[in-house]
């Protein structure tokens, strides 16, 4: 029997694993806090990684720049999967940088489409990050894939729950640090009374 622990720390499926990857290059706060990109090279690394840049294609200070408001951008609208509001400032970012980001449509010999972007370097790389977040709002698997409602933690995780209640990366950690704080603050307030 799967935990719900376990059930939030998998990977969410397909393509949408690396744009919860790029989220999770940065999260968490304090002792806590977990940070990949910090530079132009490590991010030159990351894409390569994942398959989103060749590796001998430049990366710039400013492309560094652009795919950090990307992953913010990102972490904002999954955010919104919680059913909080999203800031417009966010929003606008995203459009943006998706503007920028040209996309075809390419059909496979299977009959199935995708998006590819029409362009090289870390532009494409763009595109295609954008690509992966328009297939998966159309395949339903966006409204999956959030941010923990800890604050101070904000991690990316696909949320497999039936009901899609999922709250927190993990339920062992930021969940049961929350509601311990919770139960505390409660009982705190009950005896002051």
């Amino acid at each position: 029997m799967t935990t719900l622990h376990e059930e939030q720390s998998k990977a969410a499926p397909g393509s949408l694993a690396v744009v919860q990857a790029l989220v999770n290059t940065q999260y968490g706060q304090g002792r806590r806090a977990h940070t990949e990109l910090t530079s132009p090279d490590q991010l030159h690394a990351w894409l390569v990684e994942h398959c989103l840049l060749a590796d001998g294609a430049p990366v710039t200070q400013g492309d560094f720049r652009r795919v950090l408001q990307l992953r913010e951008a990102l972490r904002s609208l999954l955010r919104a999967n919680h059913e909080t509001a999203m800031l417009a400032s966010h929003i606008d970012v995203f459009n943006r940088l998706a503007s920028d980001a040209p996309l075809t449509v390419l059909l496979h010999a299977d009959g199935l489409p995708t998006l590819e972007p029409d362009i090289a370097g870390v532009d494409g790389a763009l595109a295609h990050l954008v690509g992966m977040v328009f297939t998966s709002m159309t395949d339903g698997t966006w409204g999956r894939l959030k941010v923990c409602r800890n604050e101070r933690c904000q991690k990316a995780f696909y949320d497999t729950s039936k009901n899609r209640s999922g709250a927190w990366c993990s339920m062992a950690g930021c969940g049961s640090r929350l509601k311990a704080s919770a139960y505390r603050h409660r009982r705190t307030a009950h005896t002051e009374e």
